[in-house]
């Protein structure tokens, strides 16, 4: 199927240079996007960044409402639930991330909503009521994102209030019991003020139905509320406030057993199984995640000055069960976590030739973390046998163990860009560099494997990170860029180490990228061509090791790699026709480690170069998307209507969940492709009110793929994206 959608997206592209003499008119141009990846608002064709971005439209289109559901739609960027917590997200972009979810352990993608750094990976498949936008910034972002952003960065915006008065109400409906309602109010402007509320409610039934006691798996209730007031003071002074929270509930997904030698355990099946079980009944999940945010910005003759302030914090109780329905390992973990960060930025230019970012940052948390795993073991009854007293089942504790963290960060960056007249401003020379400080602490004890107590430390990392780019526009619809970015992780501590793994702590990783880039608009912008082939030097790598996975919950995470990474991305819009535009994305990433020391103790090849054996994780060579959409006005000229329709069709390659284990295979995940589709009819008229119903259907040919997979010792265990889906979408708005 691959090769029919790259054939026929070839010969749409021809189709749609060929027939431009014949159909050129304005309403054939694409719609500019406007994007604040560089801390102002720029079109996306003049932002020297590889760079995509979700509208509302296109978020409508695709059932985006957390950042999960992106997954698959950016090309090299790969995101996948963490197996302990269906509300964690392994994010990685250009083959950087960090595949563990951990409270001392940072991301290697920066997360952001409405300008606010989220700390912990922990909740972002929470649904946001009310995004407006989701921006993708691939590759590194060290000077104006600081630092976690060795990968890249992703912007979630938020709508803010408007200026007249409005309601919406949209109802979802589909198979195997999904449901969701999202309600909007906007105040209007009222005085100086206006505001918004929006609250959204979901639940579905799962797609493994439970055969024992409890819910079906992956089955959730989520709830998200989103307020929103702007304060006006004057034409130069603005105040954004808001408050958010979202809730998940309900059973973790079903890891059944893959593969098991000579399939001794009861339901081996390499195929996704419809139904299971857990040994001794499904418990329940839950996370909540809330926020509060506050912006202020002050216009003045040298640009605005910008004070960002954000307070959040989380709390999750999880469970998760390994066995597949036979008695094996099972986790129970609870977390809590705070944060608080402050950033000032002044934003300006002076005249043509000059453009500047500057900025102060400071950044706290606390997190704790407390986690107990067990498993049932059964000891025999005693001999001469009697059936008056069965075998006894005992659960024996693998590991309990509580983790107390804080960390600090400060901050101070700057961006400059030269824009010279003598060569008509075509030129921009921007040059970047950001300070960072960090400081962290942990204490942990394990009742099971510290035997000599409660271990504390804390460390100290520092660095500076600068960043060149020189952007020439040759034409007004082209441009090339050249850059040179650097960027770091900070350091930290592993919670689940082993006694001898937890201090001293793992050092912070670097990496330098270079890139060049294209942005270009054809035939009075009917067609747009962007892309971007880069070169990143990965060193100090934090990596896993697992010495043993029949006690996989035990790891240590060492420097222990280097690695180069070489790649591009093409992103192209084209309007084929009046109505009909066609957007393909592609990306290519060859990871490779150059080095990667086995640390293992014990290990028979401890010291050795594995490099020639190791994969990068999450690192898919390619993946690309495809997609049509169709627009055209039906109805009559006094009761006129929108009719919307769209195909996407999405494909990964196989990649691998770990770098290095004695069971690679337990941790492979083949390619897979989706089908999704929309057809929707809006701006139905009801007296004072619209209307727009919607038909909608993901995976629509029932792809069977494994999203995780898992290697435990005696077996293996994975579990499975979701079957076809379908519904419906109604929406009134007045």
């Amino acid at each position: 199927m691959s090769n029919f959608v790259c054939r026929a997206s070839a010969l749409a592209i021809a189709f749609a240079l060929n027939s431009y003499g014949a159909q050129a008119a304005n309403d054939l141009a694409l719609e500019e996007i406007l994007v604040t990846a560089e801390k102002r608002e720029t079109s996306l064709q003049d932002t020297p960044i590889s760079i995509l971005a979700f509208s509302s439209e296109r978020l409508e289109r695709f059932g985006i409402s957390d950042l999960g559901d992106i997954a698959g739609l950016a090309p090299n960027v790969t995101i996948t639930p963490f197996p302990n917590s269906r509300s964690s997200l392994v994010v990685f972009m250009r083959g950087v991330g960090n595949n563990d979810s951990q409270s001392t352990q940072d991301p290697a993608v920066g997360i952001y909503l409405d300008g606010v750094y989220v700390a912990r990976s922990i909740g972002l498949t929470s649904d946001v009521a009310d995004l407006e936008r989701i921006e993708v910034l691939r590759g590194p972002q060290g000077t104006l994102y600081g630092r976690n952003t060795t990968g890249g960065a992703i912007n979630l915006i938020t709508a803010k209030p408007i200026d007249d008065f409005a309601v919406s109400q949209q109802f979802s409906a589909g198979n195997r019991g999904y449901w969701r309602s999202l309600s909007k109010i906007e105040s209007g402007k009222v005085g100086d003020f206006a505001g918004k509320i929006s609250y959204l409610e979901s639940g579905h039934d799962g797609w493994v139905e439970n055969t024992g006691a409890g819910k079906n798996f992956g089955e959730e209730e989520k709830q998200a509320g989103r307020a929103a007031v702007r304060w006006d003071l004057s034409d130069a002074l603005a105040i954004d406030y808001a408050y958010d929270f979202s809730n998940i509930d309900g059973p973790q997904h079903f890891y059944q057993v893959t593969s098991s030698p000579g399939n001794a355990l009861p339901n081996t099946s390499a195929e996704r199984s419809d139904s299971g079980s857990w040994n001794g009944g499904v418990e329940p999940s839950a996370t909540e995640v809330s926020g509060h945010s506050l912006i202020a910005s002050l216009d003045t003759p040298w640009g605005v000055l910008k004070s960002i302030s954000g307070y959040r914090e989380l709390a999750e109780d999880i469970v998760q069960d390994y066995g597949g329905g036979s008695p094996g390992f099972k986790i129970r973990v609870g977390i809590e976590q705070d944060q608080f960060s402050q950033e000032f930025q002044f934003v300006g230019e002076h005249g043509e030739a000059w453009r500047y970012v500057a900025g102060i940052y400071y950044f706290k948390e606390h997190g704790t973390e407390k986690e107990t795993d067990t498993v049932p073991v059964q000891t025999p009854a005693p001999l001469p046998a009697n059936p008056l007293v069965p075998p006894s089942v005992t659960t024996v504790t693998l590991e309990d163990r509580q983790i107390y963290s804080t960390s600090e960060a400060y901050a101070a960056y700057g961006q400059l860009t030269w824009s010279p007249a003598l060569l008509d401003h075509r030129l921009d020379v921007t040059l970047g560099g950001r300070y960072t400080a960090d400081e962290r602490a942990a204490r942990k004890d394990s009742a099971v494997y510290f035997t000599g107590g409660e271990q504390s430390d804390s460390a100290t990392w520092s660095n500076f990170n600068p960043s060149l780019t020189l952007d020439y526009s040759w034409t007004e619809e082209l441009s090339t860029f050249a850059k040179v970015v650097t960027a770091y992780k900070s350091g930290g501590y592993n919670v689940r180490s082993t006694e001898d793994g937890f201090t001293p702590p793992f050092d912070e990783e670097h990496m330098v990228s270079y890139e060049l880039g294209v942005k270009s608009s054809w035939f009075n912008n009917r067609i747009s061509v962007n892309a971007s082939a880069f070169r990143a030097e990965y060193e100090d790598m934090q990596l896993q090791q697992i010495t043993n996975n029949a006690t996989i919950f035990l790891t240590d995470v060492f420097n222990v790699g280097e690695a180069q990474i070489d790649g591009f991305e093409v992103d192209v819009m084209a309007v084929l026709m009046r109505g009909l535009t066609m957007q393909v994305s592609y990306g290519y990433t060859d990871a490779d480690f150059i080095e990667y020391i086995d640390q293992r103790g014990g290990s028979q090849t401890e010291g050795e170069n594995l490099a020639n054996q190791a994969e990068m994780p999450y690192a898919p060579e390619h993946n690309y998307t495809v997609g049509l959409e169709y627009m055209r006005a039906v109805g009559s000229a006094s009761s006129p209507m929108m009719l919307n329709a769209s195909i996407d069709y999405q494909w990964t390659d196989e990649r691998y969940g770990t770098a290095f284990n004695d069971d690679m295979s337990g941790f492979f995940l083949d390619d897979y492709g989706l089908v999704n589709a929309r057809l929707a009819l809006s701006d139905i008229s009801l007296g004072r009110l619209g209307l727009e119903v919607a038909l909608w259907g993901r995976n629509l040919t029932d792809e069977e793929y494994k999203v995780h997979s898992i290697s435990l010792g005696a077996y293996q265990a994975g579990y499975f994206g979701e079957q076809k889906s379908y519904g419906v979408d109604l929406r009134l708005s007045f």
